[in-house]
């Protein structure tokens, strides 16, 4: 049996306050594993992570270019950071959307832990393949708990929907579903990858059958494709889920008016843009199809999982942001970590979709990674700043808002404050480094770095004060 208590959000009207179970621990036999303790431990290790990755490859030169092939060791090392950040988005889930399972909310509550540490661990010495057998399947087993963890909040939300829960009966409920479910299937496609790169594509000899059918000359094309859909649909599906959590909790229930239609507009395009992509990464990754190219004009062109991911998964996102943002401030309430995550959204879509879609269509300058091309510097630093900043970072930053929001009260405008300086100026100083200075060490990279410590201090505020929170709760 679960057990529920409603908690006070400042300035969030009644009717849209979820339930609140941050400091009930889900596995009775340790009190002290509490939804908070879990989330602030998430958004620590994450923390001390990043920090170490300075020391594994300067992240402002890990990309020398948009073709480049990928350092097996700088990526899976990545996927340390990636999985907790999923496993946070999953804590949040069960929070934000009111899953009241007590059997869902433990078993994600280990899978969490499971996930996060695991993946991390085994990132930090999975330099080969094959090779690392040990630290390879230490990763592994992080990857299944990760698995778990998607597979138990799907059924979670299923069970939720058949007793009519609350938050249920919400555009952002079903399209927050599907995204879940993409990124389970993104993680099978992964799977696939590491096993071909592992054993080979003939193990077992139907898995080579198969690719031979498919027209794959060897089976490192096999996985490369694989490789290459599981990266953009997992990254774009947390995205989408992410934003859809931050409706939820700043108040899509208590639209109205044209905010609700605009807000439902923006959850529907979320949802149709994460099926669109889930089948054309799907089809690409089994076959030799190849993804069509719009608005041809010589080399210049946009790709069309480009057209669906950013216009209608991130764009969505904006407008749905938008609408529950307008929404509060039609209604007067004092919600810094709403607005601030809104605004970092669209720093994110700017950087990603716009900053995109302005280089796709002058390809004839920016290279697409030829080294050549007289826009080569500053093709690879957007592959970089695209990639680590708009699609993991800036939606992390939204992500901690939603936590400091739910778990912080006193000093909640503090960190919006500190985070809205850091993430503006760390689009400033991105903006500059692509277009303006590319030079490793000038102005853009300064610039940039400043915005960086920025963010830096306001995890660091929301560690602080989140900590001393769960001492409060105790």
């Amino acid at each position: 049996m679960s057990v529920h208590k409603s908690v006070k959000m400042p300035d969030i009207p009644v009717d849209i306050q979820a339930y609140d179970n941050s400091d009930i621990a889900p596995i009775r036999r340790f009190p002290w594993l509490t939804p908070r303790h879990e989330i602030l431990f998430v958004i620590g290790w994450l923390s001390l992570f990043t920090l170490m990755s300075i020391f594994v490859s300067n992240p402002f030169m890990s990309e020398t270019s948009a073709s480049a092939s990928p350092d097996y060791a700088h990526v899976m090392f990545l996927h340390g950071l990636l999985i907790g950040m999923v496993g946070l988005m999953a804590l949040l889930t069960c929070q934000i959307l009111c899953l009241q399972s007590t059997h869902t909310r433990q078993w994600i509550t280990g899978g969490v832990l499971a996930a996060t540490i695991l993946a991390a661990v085994g990132g930090i010495w999975d330099r080969s393949i094959p090779g690392s057998e040990v630290a390879m399947w230490t990763q592994i087993f992080g990857f299944f708990a990760l698995d778990e963890i998607l597979i138990v909040l799907l059924v979670g939300m299923v069970n939720e929907w058949k007793i009519n829960a609350i938050n249920t009966r919400t555009i952002p409920f079903y399209a927050s579903f599907l995204a879940a479910g993409s990124m389970l299937v993104a993680a099978i496609m992964g799977h696939l990858a590491g096993w071909i790169m592992e054993f080979g594509v003939n193990a077992p000899p139907a898995l080579g059958n198969f690719s031979k059918f498919a027209g794959f000359g060897s089976g490192s094309d096999f996985a490369a494709a694989l490789v290459g859909s599981h990266s953009h649909e997992m990254a774009v599906a947390a995205m989408g889920l992410t934003v859809l959590l931050l409706s939820v909790q700043f108040g899509y229930r208590s639209l109205t008016g044209g905010t609700k239609i605009a807000a439902r507009i923006g959850a529907s395009m979320i949802g149709f843009g994460v099926i669109a992509m889930t089948l054309i990464y799907s089809i690409a990754a089994i076959s030799q199809w190849q993804i069509p190219t719009y608005f041809v004009n010589g080399a210049n062109g946009i790709a069309g999982d480009d057209i669906v991911t950013g216009v209608f998964v991130m764009g969505g996102g904006v407008i749905l942001a938008l609408a529950v943002a307008i929404n509060a401030i039609i209604k007067h309430l004092r919600l810094p970590a709403l607005y601030v995550s809104a605004w970092t959204w669209i720093l994110s879509f700017s950087m990603v979709v716009i900053g995109g879609f302005a280089i796709e269509m002058h390809e004839a300058y920016f290279g697409a990674g030829d080294p050549a091309a007289k826009g080569a510097v500053n093709d690879a630093v957007f592959t970089w700043l695209h990639q680590d900043i708009g699609l993991f970072l800036l939606p992390a930053i939204v992500l901690a808002l939603i936590a400091a929001q739910r778990l912080i009260s006193g000093k909640i405008e503090l960190i919006s404050l500190i985070t809205l300086a850091g993430v503006t100026i760390t689009f400033i100083g991105g903006i500059v480094f692509v277009f303006l200075s590319p030079a490793t060490y000038g102005a853009g990279y300064i610039v940039t770095t400043l915005g960086l410590l920025g963010i830096g201090a306001a995890i660091a505020a929301t560690l602080w004060y989140g900590a001393a929170g769960s001492e409060k709760a105790r």
